[in-house]
């Protein structure tokens, strides 16, 4: 029990790395330079840029991956919590949508005061060039309700469409992984966020991912025993092998990107990153030295804020590119300031938040459930239950 536990604690730790490597990702992108390349510009000849634009580097900064991370997590935990026999979709769904929604309207009142503060941007990064001063009421009303798509002036909450819309369909996805053999409905999911990615629709793109960490679950007990046989024979020779093959893919649309041009890498680069992404849950959860590197103390408290610092870290990295010249001098400001300011909105929204959020779902079980099933439930059940608690995203 006690592993098992190590072993879903490290993927919180993993969340709050990629939540990290998200801040990271904005900071750079006030780099004129880096903003160019990353919108398939021209980086220069500087040997850092190049490396970290177009060598598997690109991971440090890498936000596009760490959100596809975050969606296979979602789908993975939360079809997990599904599992537990004190489970009740009754109490689910409102309990979902305020673990979800309180937390988004607390960021975007943040983000709206934060914005409207006079600040000039110091450098002509493209990634700079929009207008906060549009932020009016029509367009925090269009980011309150999410699924209808957002205004992109607080860009990070684009995700939490994708979030929201996935868990009101996580019945669909219970429903389909009982009927589809998990690895075949792994299959058909990398297959179809490849195709949108290739046409450019974006929920056959991304909804797709939550559904390759559905069927991660589904096949986990074989995963598991799997990964156990081929360690106990090769070790860490099974590890570096992962490793590699699991970053090669995560880095695959920046590796293509030079040689082939920006479609053909898009196109060819989904599925590679969405397996690397499954391949990366799998490494945090069986490979020791990197299971107790996520569940070190730093990670695991970056791990319990990672909702928090994704939500409110993008008008802080504006802010502080107003005061900078260089995107090291944003990165030296933005990534502290938005640590401690996550670390209070955590206090201050989040965790109430989540106690309501579990208040909710507590009331709702029980005039749902007979009074004999609501004794029954044990305290590892409990625990199972509260899943779906400490994964708001993958963002």
């Amino acid at each position: 029990m006690a592993v098992a536990s190590s072993r879903f604690s490290a993927l919180d730790g993993l969340r709050g790395v990629a939540a990290l490597v998200v801040v990271v990702h904005h900071c750079l992108l006030v780099s004129p330079l880096m903003a160019a390349g990353y919108y398939g510009g021209d980086v220069g000849d500087n040997p850092v840029r190049l490396a970290l634009m177009y060598t598997p580097l690109h991971l440090v900064w890498g936000g596009a991956e760490a959100v596809v991370v975050f969606f296979v997590l979602s789908g993975f935990v939360l079809s997990r919590a599904i599992r537990s026999r004190s489970f009740d979709w009754f109490s689910y769904f409102p309990s979902r949508v305020l673990r979800l929604y309180v937390p988004v309207v607390g960021a975007i009142v943040f983000g709206f005061v934060v914005l409207m503060m006079p600040h000039v941007n110091a450098t002509s990064s493209p990634w700079l060039q929009r207008d906060s001063s549009d932020y009016d009421l029509g367009t925090v009303l269009q980011d309150l309700t999410l699924v209808g798509g957002t205004s992109g002036v607080v860009s990070p909450l684009w995700t939490l469409r994708w979030e929201v819309i996935f868990s009101l369909l996580l019945p669909v996805a219970a429903y389909a992984v009982r009927v589809i053999p998990a690895w075949l409905l792994g299959v058909l999911c990398v297959g179809l966020s490849t195709l949108g990615a290739a046409q450019d629709v974006a929920a056959m793109q991304y909804l797709p991912i939550f559904g390759v960490g559905v069927a991660l679950e589904g096949e986990w007990d074989r995963i598991s025993r799997t990964v156990d046989r081929m360690t106990r024979r090769a070790g860490g020779f099974v590890w570096t092998g992962i490793l590699v093959l699991a970053v090669t893919m995560l880095s695959m649309h920046w590796l293509l990107l030079a040689p082939l041009g920006h479609a053909a890498a898009v196109a060819l680069s989904q599925g590679p990153i969405v397996v690397g992404a499954a391949l990366l849950v799998i490494m945090a959860t069986h490979f020791g030295p990197l299971q107790r590197l996520l569940t070190w103390r730093p990670i695991a408290w970056l791990g319990g804020i990672s909702f928090s610092l994704y939500l409110i870290h993008e008008p802080l990295v504006l802010m502080m590119a107003g005061a900078s010249h260089a995107a090291r001098w944003t990165v030296l400001t933005a990534v502290p300031l938005a640590l401690i300011v996550a670390w209070v909105f955590w206090l201050v929204v989040e965790r109430p938040a989540h106690h309501l959020s579990r208040t909710v779902r507590a009331r709702a079980t029980w005039k749902a459930a007979a009074p004999a099933q609501a004794a029954s439930d044990s305290a590892a059940e409990e625990a199972a239950r509260s899943e779906q608690d400490r994964t708001p995203i993958h963002a």
